[in-house]
C-alpha cells in the first residue's frame, strides 16, 4: 500500500485532518506567493485567482485529459489495443479506488502546467501472472516534493506532510510517476508560474486597481445641473423622477424634457482608464499566448482573434502548435515510468486525437476513397474511425484493383483484351503482383515479432522454446487473412476463365486456405530454428523473398485443388 492511499483511507476514518488536502503555502483566497514589481504576491496557486490563467490551464487540462488514451501492443508495422493488461485499465478507466481517470489525468495535467511538474506515486501489488506491477497512481501536489540524490546518487523524492501531524516521506524514483516541463537540467522542470511571475503579478495588480476603481469610485452615467439652488429634499424627489421616467431599457431613447436652465452632460470613461482595458487586454495576451501558448480565441480575447478557414485547420493548428508537444511529453513519461523493462519494445501507451483532427464530411470520404483502393484501409477500420459499429468478419477484409499493371509494363499493354479473353498465366500474374505488397507486410511482422522477441529472451536467459511453441497461432493469424483474400480472388479468376461455379467452393477456399497456413507456419519455424546460433544477434529475416514464394506455392497448390475439384483435366 502506498502512503497517499493509506492517508485517504486514515482521513476518511476521521483519524487525520483535511489539512493534507491542502497543497501546502497559500491557498485560494490567502496571502503567500513572492512579491512582484508590481506590488503582488504570486504563487502557483493564488495565480489561479487570475482568470486568464485559471482558463489556460483549465483548458489545456481537460483537452489532454478528455482524450482517449490507450496501451497498444505493436504488431508488425501496426498495433493493437492491449485491453487485457491490467496497465490499460489505469490510465484508461480508474488509475485508482476514488477517482476516475479523467479526474486523475486532469488533475495531474494542471499540477504540470502550474508547478511544471507533476508526481504520482505508484502503487504496487500482484499482477495475473504473480508478478509484482502497479496497480494503483495517487497524484501528490508538486510543492510537497523536493527531488534530491542520496548518497549513493540514485534520485529519490523527498515528500513534505507538513500540516499532517506525520513525518516527512521519502520515496525511491521506482515508486514515482513524475512528468518535468521545461527543465534547466532535463530532471526537474521550471514552474511556469514562478517564470512569468512578473507578467500575472502585473495582471492581478491591475485586477485589483479595477476592483478599487468600481467599488471605492464614484462614476454617474449622467450629470444634470442647475444654475439655482435645490434642498436635498426637491434634489431626491428630482433624481427619483427622472430614474422612474428613462431608467431601464424599455425606456430608452424617450425624449427628456429639462426646465429651469438646467442642463444634462453624460460622463465617458477618461482616456487614462481606457487604457486600463487596454492594458489587462494586453496582460491576457502575455499570459495565454506568450507563456501558454494558447489562441487568444480559447481564453476569450475575440477581438485578437487568428482567422482560419475552417474550424479543421484551427484544430489542427491547436494540436500542433499547442497540445502535441504536452501529449508527447506524457505519453514518453508514462512509457518511460509505468511499463516494466520487458514490455517497452513491444508496448506503448498513445494519446488518440483523430477527433480533433477530423475534417467535413466530403474531407474524409475523399481521404477514405484515396486509401481504400490500394488496400491501404479496410472497411471496418473506416468503421471505427467514423465510431460505426463493424460489419463483421467480412469487413476486415483489404482490396486492390485486379486490372492494374506495374507502370513499366504500361506501354507493352496499353491495348488489354477484356478479362474473359486474357490468358490464364497473364491474369494470375497480376494477380499476384496486387497481392505481393500485402503478403511481404503481413510476413515482414513475423520477421520483426520473431527477431525482437528472441533477442530480447536471449539477453535475459528467457525460454526460447516455449515462444516458438506458440508462435505458429501467431504466424496463422498475420497470413490467413491476405492468404484467404487471394484465394477467393484466384477462385473468382478461374470462375471467369474456365466457367467453374463460385458458390460451390466457398467453403472449400477457407479450409484449404487454413491447412496452407498451419503448413507456411511449420515450414517458417523449422527454417527458422536452423537458421538460429547461440549467442548471435537475431536479424530479420527478409519477409520479400518468402512472400515471393509463398505466393507463387498458394496459386499452384490452390488451382490445382480447383481443378481436381471441378474435375478439369490438369
Amino acid at each position: 500500500m502506498g502512503f497517499m492511499s493509506a492517508l485517504e483511507k486514515r482521513s476518511s476514518a476521521g483519524a487525520l485532518s483535511d489539512s493534507w488536502y491542502q497543497p501546502g503555502g497559500a491557498f485560494y483566497g490567502g496571502g503567500g506567493g513572492m512579491k512582484t514589481k508590481s506590488g503582488s504576491s504570486v504563487s502557483e496557486m493564488n495565480a489561479m485567482q487570475l482568470a486568464v490563467v485559471w482558463c489556460c490551464i483549465k483548458v489545456l487540462s481537460e483537452d489532454t485529459a478528455s482524450l482517449p488514451l490507450h496501451l497498444y501492443r505493436r504488431k508488425g508495422k501496426g498495433r493493437d489495443k492491449a485491453t487485457d493488461q491490467p496497465l490499460y485499465r489505469l490510465l484508461h478507466d480508474s488509475p485508482n479506488p476514488e477517482m476516475t481517470a479523467i479526474s486523475f489525468r486532469e488533475t495531474y495535467m494542471s499540477h504540470l502546467l502550474a508547478w511544471g511538474n507533476a508526481y504520482a506515486e505508484k502503487e504496487y501489488g500482484k499482477g495475473l501472472i504473480g508478478k509484482s506491477q502497479v496497480v494503483a497512481l495517487w497524484p501528490i501536489t508538486p510543492n510537497r516534493v523536493t527531488p534530491k540524490r542520496n548518497e549513493r546518487k540514485q534520485i529519490v523524492y523527498h515528500i513534505s506532510m507538513a500540516g499532517t501531524g506525520l513525518p516527512d516521506v521519502v520515496l525511491p524514483k521506482e515508486k514515482v510517476l513524475h512528468t518535468p516541463g521545461l527543465s534547466f537540467n532535463g530532471l526537474t522542470g521550471y514552474s511556469p508560474i514562478a517564470a512569468a511571475r512578473e507578467a500575472i503579478g502585473l495582471g492581478k495588480s491591475l485586477e485589483e486597481f479595477g476592483e478599487d476603481y468600481f467599488g471605492n469610485g464614484i462614476h454617474p452615467g449622467a450629470v444634470i445641473s442647475h444654475p439655482g439652488k435645490f434642498d436635498p429634499e426637491t434634489a431626491s424627489n428630482m433624481g427619483k423622477a427622472y430614474a422612474e421616467m428613462y431608467a431601464g431599457l424599455g425606456k430608452a431613447h424617450r425624449i427628456m424634457f429639462l426646465t429651469e436652465s438646467m442642463k444634462i452632460e453624460k460622463m465617458g470613461i477618461p482616456n487614462n482608464e481606457a487604457q486600463f482595458i487596454e492594458s489587462k487586454n494586453y496582460s491576457n495576451i502575455e499570459i495565454g499566448s506568450r507563456i501558454y501558448r494558447l489562441p487568444p480565441q480559447m481564453y476569450g480575447e475575440y477581438d485578437k482573434a487568428s482567422t482560419y478557414a475552417s474550424a479543421e485547420q484551427f484544430n489542427l493548428d491547436y494540436v500542433v502548435k499547442t497540445l502535441r508537444s504536452w501529449l508527447v511529453r506524457l505519453e514518453q513519461s508514462y512509457n518511460m515510468w509505468l511499463l516494466p523493462p520487458e514490455m517497452r519494445g513491444e508496448y506503448f501507451f498513445e494519446h488518440l486525437i483523430d477527433g480533433l483532427l477530423r475534417g467535413d464530411t466530403a474531407a474524409r470520404s475523399a481521404f477514405y476513397s484515396s486509401l481504400f483502393p490500394i488496400g491501404g484501409i479496410t472497411p471496418n477500420q473506416i468503421c471505427e474511425l467514423e465510431n460505426w459499429n463493424p460489419i463483421g468478419k467480412e469487413g476486415d477484409k483489404r482490396f486492390v484493383p485486379l486490372n492494374m499493371v506495374p507502370l513499366d509494363e504500361a506501354g507493352d499493354k496499353a491495348d488489354v483484351t477484356p478479362p474473359v479473353q486474357q490468358n490464364s498465366l497473364t491474369y494470375r500474374s497480376r494477380l499476384e503482383g496486387a497481392y505481393l505488397r500485402l503478403f511481404s507486410d503481413a510476413i515482414g511482422r513475423i520477421t520483426r515479432q520473431e527477431s525482437q522477441r528472441v533477442n530480447w529472451l536471449r539477453k535475459n536467459d528467457g525460454d526460447i522454446d516455449e515462444f516458438y511453441r506458440g508462435f505458429p497461432e501467431y504466424i496463422e493469424k498475420q497470413v490467413n487473412p491476405v492468404f484467404l483474400s487471394f484465394s477467393e480472388a484466384m477462385t473468382g479468376m478461374e470462375s471467369e476463365l474456365n466457367g467453374l461455379k463460385y458458390d460451390d467452393f466457398k467453403d472449400e477456399i477457407e479450409r484449404f486456405t487454413r491447412l496452407f497456413c498451419s503448413d507456411f507456419a511449420g515450414d517458417y519455424i523449422s527454417e527458422s530454428r536452423n537458421a538460429g546460433g547461440e549467442g548471435v544477434e537475431w536479424a530479420d529475416r527478409d519477409a520479400q523473398p518468402i512472400a515471393e514464394q509463398q505466393i507463387k506455392a498458394l496459386g499452384d497448390s490452390f488451382i490445382a485443388h480447383l481443378q481436381v475439384l471441378s474435375g478439369v483435366k490438369q
